[in-house]
């Protein structure tokens, strides 16, 4: 086969039939900001790779082209989110029949044998422009402009009901539902979104999520997966031995089309991108409250959960994390003969023996290492409620008292739950532990919280050993508050901590964060009172305002009032 270079001196117009053998008959859409390209396909070898191209000016041949794709496969409109051997080529569905891409909301698939590319417009194809595909010696081209503009892109609809309108989820909380490694096949989806060239190895990839529309909340469930046009056959994990694989809510090595096995390991955060994406497509088109936005999930979603949270501090209200990892390291230990940095290895290529940078340069295991992102943030990060299990096979204990060393130190908000279970040790969680996951919408990002950290209550975690600590235990558990006032001269809170079993006192130091109208500068002169008992204060130089040792003596709690 020719590869594609050699296209510059071939030219095949869209208006001649299609040839016993290639492409033809191209067509092309705008809308939402994005390009979507359609073309048939007859009996071309499996390996072929088609090329994308674009220019101002009607294009006879490539050599003054951009290229805006390249290896795309035969049949490229095929859904692959509904094909089973996507996932699992072993254990193929008899009943499968394949399907197309909806490419417009409320309207019928694609012929899964013909092909789709969908280009997101940027600054060079806004306005006017033409659009070529390529094969071997084959180039057909729109004959006629196609006028596009930037724009926020849309997901298509794919559900069988009206496509949900505009602000249809007015003031509702959004909440980034996270699936398990193993989760994230073939699923009752209603959106498909089509990403750029931002947010993955090539432009055009497909991305399935689901939205639940309730009453308060409306749920985003996105799948981790990630179409690679091969098996991952260099990965230690059997589950990336197929076509689509899970970027573990992260992303992957830039070459993984070809290999991870890389001299140098690139990796870009492809899929956080994209989720970030659909997040404002969220906020602006269905009209759900930015700054109610939150995170769960359990496992790989619990640990994307931790990652997301303090990466983009400035996006999630809270967030609730099962079984997460914290911190990514080679290191085992005698309660998990899992080593989580190789989580990551799947598809980022050979990190034990070479180091994985981000695009920026950055050292990639640096770059999700929970334990540092809590101990420097510069921000108040999301509250984190998590639960861990001592003998989880997948998560390795020893890694988990690091980042919680630190969350306390750092008098961020966190509280977490283990006992001496296993990977589903969620479910013996005592109730009130259970509720964090709606306890988190209390929180917002225009509102005020407390942080609290050195409880007297906290349990003994350990040192990561099995024999060492506390096999039931928690830090800041049943720690809540009231009553909160937060003005330009003021701010006032009653601070309360309740639990089935609680013993008081508890001493417990406060901060106050995301103080939205309360911004005395360092060294401002202050007057604290603590139920009743007043006392002059200075606000730090570091400008966090922590209350040492505050004493709840009952179910009623303790009520602080600070004044200027």
């Amino acid at each position: 086969m020719i590869r594609l270079h050699a296209l510059a001196f071939v030219s095949i117009l869209s208006t001649m039939p299609i040839l016993a053998q290639g492409i033809g008959n191209i067509q092309a859409q705008a809308r939402n900001g994005q390009v979507f390209i359609t073309w048939n396909e007859k009996d071309l070898p499996p390996n072929a790779t088609i090329a994308i191209y674009h220019d101002k000016k009607p294009i006879n041949n490539i050599a003054n082209a951009r290229l805006l794709a390249k290896d795309i496969l035969p049949g490229s409109a095929r859904n692959w989110w509904k094909d089973s051997r996507s996932f699992n080529p072993n254990k193929p569905d008899p009943n499968y029949k394949p399907t197309g891409f909806i490419i417009e909301n409320n309207t019928k698939p694609l012929d899964p044998n013909t092909g789709l590319h969908v280009h997101t417009v940027d600054e060079q194809t806004s306005g006017a422009a033409f659009f070529a595909v390529a094969w071997d010696k084959q180039l057909i081209a729109t004959s006629n402009p196609i006028n596009a503009k930037q724009e926020r892109v849309s997901p298509v609809w794919t559900g069988s009901e009206p496509a949900p309108e505009k602000d249809c989820a007015k003031g509702k909380a959004l909440r980034l539902v996270l699936h398990g490694r193993g989760g994230g096949g073939v699923s009752n989806t209603n959106y498909t979104f089509f990403a750029n060239k931002e947010q993955g190895w090539r432009e055009g990839l497909a991305f399935d999520f689901k939205v639940n529309f309730g009453k308060d909340v409306v749920d985003i469930v996105p799948m981790d997966r990630t179409w690679i046009n091969r098996f991952v056959k260099e990965s230690a994990d059997s589950r990336d031995h197929c076509n689509a694989i899970n970027s573990w809510w992260f992303g992957y090595n830039t070459n993984i089309n070809e290999t991870t096995n890389t001299p140098e390991i690139i990796v870009d955060n492809y899929t956080q991108k994209w989720i970030l994406a659909v997040l404002d497509w969220a906020n602006e088109y269905l009209g759900t409250d930015p700054n109610r936005n939150y995170l769960t999930g359990g496992s790989m979603g619990g640990s994307a959960s931790i990652a997301f949270g303090l990466q983009f501090p400035e996006r999630f209200a809270a967030l609730y994390a099962m079984v997460p990892v914290y911190e990514y390291t080679w290191e085992g230990c005698s309660t998990s003969k899992s080593l989580t940095a190789a989580r990551l290895a799947c598809a980022c290529g050979p990190m034990k023996t070479t180091t994985a940078k981000m695009t920026n340069g950055q050292n990639v295991l640096d770059y999700m290492n929970g334990r540092l992102n809590i101990a420097n943030a510069k921000a108040d990060t999301p509250p984190i409620f998590a639960t861990n299990g001592r003998k989880d096979a997948s998560i390795p204990w020893n890694n988990n008292p690091g980042f919680y060393d630190e969350a306390n130190k750092a008098r961020q908000a966190f509280a977490v739950f283990w006992n001496d279970g296993n990977h589903g040790m969620t479910s013996q969680a005592p109730d009130d532990v259970k509720a964090w996951n709606s306890h988190i919408f209390k929180y917002a990002l225009n509102k005020s919280f407390p942080a609290f950290s050195n409880s007297s209550d906290n349990k003994n975690y350990g040192n990561g050993t099995p024999e060492d600590g506390d096999l039931v235990g928690w830090i800041n558990r049943g720690m809540d508050w009231i009553n909160l006032i937060d003005t330009k001269d003021k701010y006032q809170i009653t601070i309360i901590a309740n639990y089935p079993g609680i013993v008081y006192p508890i001493n417990v130091d406060v901060t106050l964060r995301r103080r939205q109208q309360f911004l005395p500068k360092p060294g401002d002169k202050l007057s604290l009172d603590i139920n009743g008992k007043t006392q002059a204060f200075t606000m730090p130089n570091d400008a966090i305002l922590t209350i040492p040792r505050v004493a709840i003596t009952s179910p009623e709690g303790t009520t602080i009032i600070i004044t200027k």
